[in-house]
């Protein structure tokens, strides 16, 4: 399941799609986009389930605020595609740091933060998990 689409993300990043738009033509590809976007979904259910929350995400009321996170990042990416934005600084590229290492370790962050927030407008932690304690009563 991803989270986000792919004209949500052209609706943020006009300057590299068709009118909003990604094609078979555009660079990058509509394919790519989609990919991206269920690559950074799947990285964002691990982040969550690190936390206890039950993933996929399937509340509409929680999937909008997540989608656009994603997309946000997914912009990021086209922009990187065509060697702009901000994974392609000099810093990050002198550093040799992954766009996909440092998106991991900013959707962790973003979890975390929010996690309170997240449970209390209704998304369901799991049975069990890391952060899920249990213990028998003798």
């Amino acid at each position: 399941m991803s989270y986000g689409t792919a004209d949500g993300v052209g609706a943020l990043s006009n300057l590299y799609s068709d009118n909003g738009s990604f094609t078979a033509s555009t660079r990058p590809t509509l394919t790519q986009v989609n990919s991206w976007l269920s690559d950074v979904s799947q990285l964002l259910d691990t982040a969550l389930s690190d936390e206890g929350f039950s993933t996929p995400v399937t509340d509409a009321d929680m999937t909008g605020e997540i989608g656009l996170l994603v997309e946000g990042i997914v912009v990021e990416l086209v922009n990187y595609s065509h060697n702009a934005g901000r994974f392609f600084t000099e810093k990050a590229l002198r550093a040799g740091i992954s766009p996909f290492m440092t998106i991991d370790n900013e959707l962790h962050e973003w979890v975390k933060r929010k996690s309170v927030g997240l449970e209390n407008q209704g998304l369901v932690k799991a049975e069990t998990g890391r952060n899920v304690a249990s213990f028998d009563l003798l």
